[in-house]
């Protein structure tokens, strides 16, 4: 007869197994007349999962969000994950979400025969000088969730229990230099199917 902690791993492993990353594009292609209408759809998409916008720029084309924790499977009342397996990950660790929806102008490709010697990207640093109010021509969107993880040195879980822990002391070896925090969030990876999610009903408002 299985424990009830052996039969919370098993479907815990089994919730992975079976999971999958969740359908919606991987950007969404629209006209500079409809770019109005995708950013407040944008804005609604975020609001809907759970995110709140706290940078918005019209004419950059940015929307950044506050961070999100993510509910666990303990947790129905708080955000859902975006399939089995982040559910699964909020209830292991404590984690967040950030999102970010990018509009940018598409611009001319070049051919494969026009193949210079360097290679050049684009100035990350600088800010775009196109203004997408009045741009003419087509839009790009892009949306990233940053995920991001939180740690706390010199904590110690019971391995018979989920409710035992413990955190241990560290004490700096050098008073004149700066320590790392006790606890501090660290990124860890996207969540592409929270990013297709939001892009899907981008889509879907555009479409109605």
């Amino acid at each position: 007869m299985l424990t009830p902690m052996r039969l919370f791993l098993f479907t815990l492993f089994t919730m992975i197994a079976s999971c999958s990353t969740a359908k919606g594009p991987d950007m969404v292609v629209l006209t500079s007349q409809s770019y109005a209408s995708a950013f407040d759809a944008a804005i609604q998409s975020a609001k809907d999962e759970g995110f709140q916008p706290v940078f918005l720029d019209r004419r950059s084309g940015t929307i950044s969000t506050k961070p999100l924790i993510g509910g666990s499977i303990l947790e129905p009342w708080k955000p859902k994950g975006s399939n089995p397996r982040q559910s699964l990950e909020n209830t292991l660790a404590l984690q967040r979400r950030t999102a970010r929806f990018e509009f940018v102008p598409v611009t001319t490709q070049a051919s494969e025969n026009d193949i210079s010697a360097q290679l050049s990207g684009p100035d990350l640093l600088a800010p775009s000088s196109i203004d997408l109010t009045t741009y003419e021509g087509p839009v790009e969107l892009r949306v990233w969730v940053f995920v991001d993880r939180h740690y706390t040195q010199g904590k110690q879980v019971s391995t018979s229990s989920f409710r035992g822990a413990t955190v241990s002391k560290t004490l700096p070896s050098d008073d004149t230099w700066e320590q790392i925090p006790e606890s501090f969030w660290t990124p860890i990876a996207r969540d592409v199917s929270k990013e297709r999610a939001l892009l899907k009903h981008v889509e879907q408002s555009l479409h109605q």
